[in-house]
């Protein structure tokens, strides 16, 4: 009797384990429900779009057609007449949210319902991941009977570009929008403007681009660039013309996603001085930067006690709002130099008129009058968050960067907050052992992005719209490093946004990532495979003596490594667990990790006395 009875919970555990497996689709960002079914939905020669009534929405499904068509290999046409089976039916939900569909799939039809084109369109990218990912592992052009609720969590799912620092062609924002969208992200937040560039035509202020977008061209370590030679002509840079700014905004409008604008004020602010000095407190010919601004002696700031500066703002604010229809326009505000307000009569003379303390509450002050700028023009205003002694205009939206806490704050005094807290989804932060990068800052590997809570303990959660993974370009010159330093972090910043379901493990999560990276392949979309790496960290041992730990950030993965400085393989010593003493006279150790005989990292090769200067020896 006991044995009976320890096979039938055996047997279970096992009818129960299989059920859960079946019921999970590796699909990013996780849907808020999916209930699968025994059948399946096989597409041939004779499936067929359904259209909706009206034709509103014709070149909408139009492009849906294109793009299974060029993934099934087939002709797939539109038509607006049932066959009776073996078709894709888009149908309209109205007690559905503006973004939210559902997505039903038989052995007869698939029927996405919406209430808004925005939700046939994130219906379609989970239709079409699905079909994808079937194909990718050899199975039929067919995909599972299911049931799908969906919606997203947050309003603002977003990514940043710098292209100040690296300018980056419009054709190459378009292929960062196509690869967005199949994830969800509905936001494009361009900064556009820093001391390294100014990147959008303004007409009213000509010497912005012909001044303003061009610096002399270096290559290499951001961090002590060499400044520019006597008579050396500034020729590398670009910028965005307003045609290609409606070009680029038309495409993103037919994938859902708002490109929203920065302009960085007061400081970060060179190319603008360099192209118009007299907007700055000392008046002087400037230089557009080449290099990291906190190794040189530049003006970066603009004078805020000044009336003309406010002028010329206002016909930036004005243009860039034509341009651009997001209702959003986001004005900077932080990591201002303020030590030229102390030494500016203008300046000084504008904190006593309008009854200041200091230089910071002149900040506060420049930041709300800009701000009214803004509103003036029908726009929104965001800011980075920054510390400040006199209140902001509560109509601000904080775009909170150095941590949660500034989200938490602001949004508990009645302030809409997004979330890009820099250890947890800035992009520019490097993926691997700090030695081997050229990032000029610290760490985000793709297991701690996986931390990033977008609602954080004690935010007030109705005034969040949203957070974002924000990529700085110092260290990134090209679309192929643009894209390794997106993804597969993007993949971890579209759940944490999108997804309104219970959160997975990391190792699960990381199974899914891995499914989705040969899609990414498919794409021809550069990506990092960094956190197959080995780890190594050092600590004194009780004798003193340096010892080494390897770990790494997948589960399943074996490490094998050498002293001796030959590439090792799985042939080579495998490390168990345990610290390793260094022999006497290694120079280097070298590292590789594994799963099964299948090769997964780099050779990861670092100093020993690198290590020991980390074991602080």
């Amino acid at each position: 009797m006991k044995i009976f009875k320890t096979l039938l919970i055996l047997l279970t555990s096992v009818v129960f384990a299989n059920a859960q497996q079946k019921n999970e689709l590796a699909l990013i960002p996780q849907p808020s429900s999916i209930k699968l079914g025994n059948s399946f939905f096989k597409f041939n020669k004779q499936t067929s779009l359904l259209l909706p009534k009206g034709n509103e929405h014709t070149e909408l499904i139009k492009s849906f057609s294109a793009q299974l068509s060029a993934i099934l290999q087939q002709d797939l046409k539109p038509n607006r007449k049932t066959t009776g089976k073996n078709f894709i039916q888009f149908s309209l939900s109205k007690d559905l949210g503006e973004e939210a569909y559902q997505l039903k799939v038989t052995k007869q039809k698939i029927e996405i319902s919406a209430a808004k084109p925005a939700g046939w369109f994130y219906g379609w990218q989970t239709l079409i991941q699905m079909t994808r990912l079937n194909l990718q592992n050899g199975k039929a052009l067919q995909i599972p009977e299911v049931s799908i609720t969906d919606e997203p969590k947050f309003a603002w799912r977003g990514l940043m570009i710098d292209v100040s620092r690296h300018f980056f062609e419009k054709e190459v924002l378009k292929r960062y929008i196509d690869q967005m969208a199949k994830y969800k992200f509905n936001v494009l937040h361009l900064h556009l403007t820093d001391n390294q560039g100014w990147r959008v035509e303004i007409k009213q202020l000509p010497k912005l681009t012909s001044i303003g977008a061009w610096r002399v061209p270096r290559t290499g370590y951001w961090s002590g660039m060499s400044a520019p030679e006597p008579e050396e002509k500034a020729t590398y840079g670009g910028y965005y013309s307003q045609e290609d700014i409606k070009d680029l905004v038309n495409y993103a409008k037919k994938r859902f996603v708002d490109v929203v604008p920065e302009v960085d004020l007061p400081g970060h602010s060179l190319a603008l001085v360099a192209s118009y000095p007299e907007i700055s407190c000392t008046k002087t010919p400037q230089q557009v930067l080449a290099g990291d601004p906190w190794n040189a002696k530049r003006t970066n700031v603009v004078c805020v006690g000044n009336d003309s500066t406010y002028t010329k703002i206002e016909q930036i604010i004005n243009e860039l709002a034509q341009i651009f229809p997001s209702k959003y326009i986001h004005i900077g505000g932080d990591e201002v130099t303020r030590n030229y307000w102390s030494n500016c009569k203008v300046c000084q003379q504008r904190i006593q008129d309008e009854g200041l303390k200091n230089v910071d509450e002149l900040q506060s002050y420049f930041i709300n009058r800009v701000a009214r700028i803004v509103k003036s023009k029908g726009k929104t205003p965001i800011g980075w968050y920054e510390t400040l002694e006199k209140g902001l205009d509560t109509g601000i939206v904080q775009m909170s960067w150095k941590d949660e806490k500034g989200a938490v704050k602001s949004s508990n005094q009645g302030q809409k907050v997004i979330l890009t807290p820099a250890f947890l989804t800035y992009l520019d932060f490097y993926q691997g052992d700090p030695y081997l990068e050229n990032a000029p800052f610290t760490v985000n590997r793709l297991s701690n992005s996986y931390k990033f809570n977008p609602l954080p303990e004690g935010i007030n959660v109705k005034n969040v719209l949203g957070g974002q993974g924000s990529l700085w370009t110092e260290q990134v010159p090209n679309e192929r490093k643009l894209q390794f330093m997106t993804w597969p972090r993007g993949f971890i910043l579209a759940e944490n946004l999108w997804s309104t379901a219970t959160k997975t493990s990391w190792p699960n999560f990381l199974k899914k990532i891995e499914t989705h990276l040969p899609l990414l392949t498919l794409d021809s979309t550069n990506y990092s495979n960094y956190f197959y790496d080995p780890i190594v960290s050092a600590r004194k041992d009780d004798s003193g003596d340096a010892v080494l730990i390897i770990d790494t950030e997948v589960p399943d993965l074996t490490v094998y490594y050498s002293f001796d400085d030959t590439d090792p393989d799985q042939f080579y010593p495998k490390y168990k667990g345990q610290a390793i003493a260094i022999p006497k006279g290694a120079k280097n150790i070298r590292m590789v990790s594994y799963r099964g005989n299948t090769l997964k990292s780099r050779i990861v090769k670092l100093p020993i006395a690198e290590l020991k200067k980390r074991a602080k020896l």
